[in-house]
């Protein structure tokens, strides 16, 4: 008997053996797994730095990889995140920074910087934490090479508003220009100069990297901007990539994106005799010296837009959204006689670029979160642009969780930028590079309408080429 109870006692302790020895050998390999995945992350994102600097206001981060987390995103994508050694006026400021690395496919990543900022009044510590479920305080995401992506208010868990950013001056002494020993106003980011006229939350005092002796002069301002938000996001669907990949998966799938072929929607608008109408007149229109143009709703009926007075020799519509709005239309005028002269007395000729603004660009995004908040198809929405160099439509196949609709287009530093593009070569391949370059969101997608009322997308090679593929 007490050999049999001996020989029993063996097993169990052979069999406990083997399943510990199991769990370290899938330990091990998990391990192995996640230090490839830091690894190939870590390299992707040394090279993604060196391509060009980085924002004004995030020179030279400090990284701290040795204690990065390898996670997977309330949507599934596999991400990475890194915190961050922060530069504070303050030891005692309460506020972090976290590189968010999504992995969107072997090699292929995405990055975005979130600050958290909780807020000041939190007497409970589990508040200040993001993922405590009652996180109360504002979360803002850049991106490291474009800016200011977006910003939101949580109130326990659950955003409350959203918001934008602005970077004020601390120098009150100087007006119109950032001070000389100052970062320059970083591009889409609204600088106040004077730092005057704010009524915003301060979340924190900027320290740049730089050789000045006082490199501290400008403050993070979150202002409230309302509308735009539905649901109850969390800071963890707050964080989402957005690619709505299964958990632990490499697919790119995207759950939150367009549905529907541009091509197919394209083919389906051309088809309708109502919107050939209003091509074919505005396709007469491009001669006079206001611009014209319509808005269209779901169920069908255009309504015409409302032009602005022109302003630094720039022609303007206004579009004024609407819950049932799915597109809109407009021209882009001929050279003509602005009825200015020149210090000369030569006649000033108006030259607008046939091709869409900056501003044509936030108007369609802000079309495009429009449509998601009232429950249209994200794929039915387009903006359309009618000039005598041809017809073009923009289409939007990416996520718009990411849309900002607070996003300046029309800053001074935009159209400067824009205007550097677009002055001289080829237009489709300069406004391509534009929205390549600039522009904080993907999947904005251009389409040319040709002449027999077939549709060819416009997209740029690796040699910045274009690539013509026909619908």
């Amino acid at each position: 008997m007490r050999k049999k109870i001996k020989n029993a006692a063996r097993l169990i302790v052979v069999f406990m053996i083997l399943a510990t020895c199991t769990k370290c050998q899938k330990d091990d390999d998990l391990g192995q797994a996640n230090d490839k995945t830091l690894l190939s992350a870590k390299q992707w994102f040394k090279n993604y730095e060196a391509e060009e600097s980085n924002y004004a206001l995030f020179q030279n981060l400090d990284y701290d990889w040795n204690n990065a987390e390898i996670t997977n995103s309330e949507d599934g994508t596999k991400t990475i995140i890194v915190p961050i050694n922060e530069i504070k006026k303050d030891p005692t400021e309460n506020w972090e920074q976290k590189l968010y690395i999504y992995k969107l496919s072997e090699n292929n990543y995405e990055a975005l910087l979130f600050e958290i900022y909780p807020d000041s009044k939190n007497t409970d510590v589990e508040s200040s934490l993001i993922d405590s479920g009652i996180f109360t305080g504002y979360i803002a995401a850049w991106d490291l090479k474009k800016g200011f992506v977006k910003a939101a208010l949580f109130e326990n868990g659950k955003i409350a508003q959203n918001g934008s950013i602005k970077v004020y001056s601390k120098n009150k002494t100087i007006t119109g220009k950032a001070p000389s020993n100052q970062a320059n106003c970083p591009a889409g980011v609204e600088c106040d100069t004077d730092g005057s006229g704010d009524t915003g939350t301060q979340l924190k005092e900027v320290v740049v990297n730089n050789n000045y002796q006082n490199p501290s002069g400008y403050v993070i301002i979150y202002n409230n901007e309302g509308g735009g938000f539905t649901g109850d996001t969390s800071p963890g669907g707050y964080t989402n990539h957005g690619t709505g990949a299964s958990s632990g998966s490499e697919n790119t799938q995207n759950t939150n994106t367009a549905e529907g072929n541009p091509c197919d929607k394209i083919k389906a608008l051309m088809a309708n005799p109502n919107f050939i109408v209003k091509l074919e007149e505005l396709g007469k229109k491009t001669n006079l010296k206001v611009e014209s143009g319509y808005s269209q709703s779901k169920n069908g009926p255009f309504t015409p837009l409302i032009v602005l007075p022109s302003t630094n020799g720039a022609d303007r519509m206004k579009l004024i959204l609407t819950p049932d709005m799915v597109g809109y239309v407009h021209t882009h005028l001929n050279d003509y006689d602005s009825g200015l002269v020149n210090a000369d007395g030569e006649p000033l000729i108006r030259k607008p670029l046939r091709i869409f603004s900056p501003v044509d660009i936030g108007a369609f995004l802000q079309l495009a979160k429009n449509a998601q908040n009232n429950n249209i198809p994200i794929d039915n929405v387009y903006g359309a642009m009618v000039s005598s160099d041809g017809t073009y439509q923009l289409r939007f196949t990416g996520d718009p969780n990411q849309i900002n609709i607070n996003f300046d287009w029309d800053a001074t530093s935009m159209e400067k930028d824009y205007m550097t593009y677009l002055e001289k070569g080829n237009k489709e391949v300069n406004f391509l590079r534009f929205l390549n370059d600039k522009c904080y969101i993907k999947g904005i997608e251009l389409y040319k309408i040709n002449k027999d009322k077939t549709s060819t997308k416009k997209t740029l090679d690796t040699k910045k080429t274009v690539i013509n593929i026909n619908c």
